[in-house]
């Protein structure tokens, strides 16, 4: 039988792994990127989570069926519980959010865009079921409909642009996602190749080269793949004659772009007091030709 006093640091340790694992756990289940566990640390994060539930797991039970007083051991880790417990409760609270849109309110601002032109690529059998989808977003102060398994919104309007992936040779996949929009809106997309190396980054539309950046693209490769990409989509769109454009919408990891009008956008920042400000759709500036 072991000294009390070591099984109570085993069982302390491993409640601490435990409790380590479950927060991880936690985060990625409420991560806003998509897809989740997309890239590598996402991956190395959860693998390491479980690794920490399990020798936490393992931990706790050696050191009770080891230890010599119980009842030390389980005093000690419920006082650490609730030490825990009250740091937590002491983290600042939440910032505040305004309440919700009332119904009809949500209702009038989505079927102003709708008007608009803004269900243009939705099936006429799913048109109802998308304005729903719309309206109880708006009710939340922002505009989304569901997400498919390759997070493109039900709408057509709404397609995943996290700023590392662009970067890291997804500005053409991202293109792709959009073909049928685009084709509908006149672009005509035979070919789209990523020509991701080294030292250089090229999307390849139709033959046609469009630089990404040269490099490695430093500090500035998010950004420079972010305004590229819309830059090469509203090119491709106003050749085609058509009035739409792309827009940015939040950013980073968490990163989306959105077909409207401008007729559209402007409406969208007509009612900036409405709408929580961190989801408004925002103009990119065009990167410089190289």
């Amino acid at each position: 039988m072991i000294d009390a006093g070591v099984s109570m640091t085993f069982l302390a340790v491993g409640a601490g792994l435990v409790l380590v694992g479950v927060l991880v756990l936690w985060r990625h289940s409420t991560a806003a990127s998509c897809p989740r566990h997309s890239r590598l640390a996402g991956r190395v994060a959860t693998i390491m989570a479980w690794v920490c539930l399990l020798t936490g797991t393992s931990l706790g039970v050696y050191a009770v069926s080891r230890g010599a007083d119980m009842n030390r051991l389980f005093s000690a880790v419920a006082a650490a519980f609730r030490n825990w417990l009250a740091a937590f409760n002491q983290q600042p609270s939440k910032p505040y959010e305004p309440p919700a849109l009332p119904q009809p309110e949500a209702e009038q601002v989505v079927d102003r865009l709708i008007d608009m032109g803004y269900l243009k690529f939705v099936s006429d059998s799913k048109r109802a079921d998308v304005r729903r989808q719309l309206i109880e977003a708006a009710t939340k102060r922002y505009l989304d409909s569901d997400w498919d398994d390759e997070c493109v919104a039900a709408d057509m309007r709404s397609y995943p642009a996290d700023s590392e992936d662009l970067a890291e040779g997804q500005v053409g996949a991202t293109i792709l996602l959009m073909q049928p929009v685009l084709e509908r809106e006149g672009v005509k997309l035979d070919r789209v190749v990523d020509d991701f190396g080294d030292e250089r980054y090229e999307v390849v539309i139709n033959g046609q080269q469009h630089l990404i950046y040269d490099g490695d693209g430093g500090e500035d490769s998010w950004s420079l793949a972010l305004k590229r990409l819309v830059e090469i989509v509203d090119g491709l769109l106003e050749t085609a004659g058509s009035s739409e454009r792309l827009f940015a919408v939040y950013g980073g990891n968490d990163g989306r772009v959105i077909l409207l009008t401008e007729e559209m956008q402007d409406y969208i920042e007509s009612i900036g007091d409405v709408m929580d400000p961190k989801w408004m759709p925002r103009r990119v500036d065009k990167a410089e030709s190289r």
